[in-house]
C-alpha cells in the first residue's frame, strides 16, 4: 500500500544494554513468541524474529538501529506472602494445581488476573489485590515436570 511503512527486521538479541535505543512497548503474551510485530516509541513499524522468546529489557538489532523492550504493565493480581507455613502451603497447592505462570517477589506473588481466579480466591479465603503493573513470568509451557 502506497505510503505504509515497511517494518524492520529485529533479529538479534544483545548480550549487554544500549542507553540510547529506541523503546519498544510491547504485551507480555507477545513477549512468549518468537515472532511478533509491533511499533516502537518513535514509530518505526518493527517485525521481530529471534531464535527464542525475548524478555522485558532486551536489546534488540536490527540494521544499525537498537531497541530496548519495554514489557507494557497490565491488571495483575497480587497475593501477599503469608507469614503462616499452612497458608503458604494452601496457596502453593492452589496455583500449582491451576497450573498459573507466576512471579514470585520477596513480599508477594503476582500472577495473570482471570476473574474465575478472584471468585475461587475469594471462595477459599485467600487475600489478593489487583495492581497495574509489569508482571515478569514465563509461560507454562516452558517447565517440565
Amino acid at each position: 500500500m502506497a505510503g505504509e511503512k515497511r517494518a524492520l527486521l529485529l533479529n538479534e538479541v544483545l548480550s549487554e544494554p544500549v542507553a540510547k535505543a529506541v523503546e519498544l512497548p510491547v504485551a507480555r503474551i507477545d513477549l512468549w513468541s518468537r515472532r511478533w510485530r509491533g511499533e516502537a516509541a518513535d514509530g518505526t513499524p518493527v517485525a521481530v524474529s529471534l531464535e527464542k522468546a525475548a524478555r522485558n529489557g532486551d536489546c534488540l538489532r536490527g540494521g544499525e538501529r537498537v531497541f530496548r523492550i519495554c514489557q507494557r504493565p497490565e491488571d495483575v493480581l497480587v497475593i501477599p506472602m503469608p507469614a503462616e507455613s499452612s497458608l503458604a502451603a494452601k496457596i502453593g497447592w492452589y496455583l500449582g494445581n491451576r497450573h498459573l505462570p507466576i512471579e514470585v517477589r520477596e513480599e508477594e506473588i503476582l500472577l495473570e488476573l482471570f476473574p474465575t481466579l478472584t471468585d475461587s480466591l475469594d471462595r477459599i479465603g485467600i487475600a489478593y489485590q489487583i495492581r497495574h503493573e509489569v508482571l515478569n513470568c514465563r509461560p507454562h509451557s516452558e517447565h517440565t515436570h
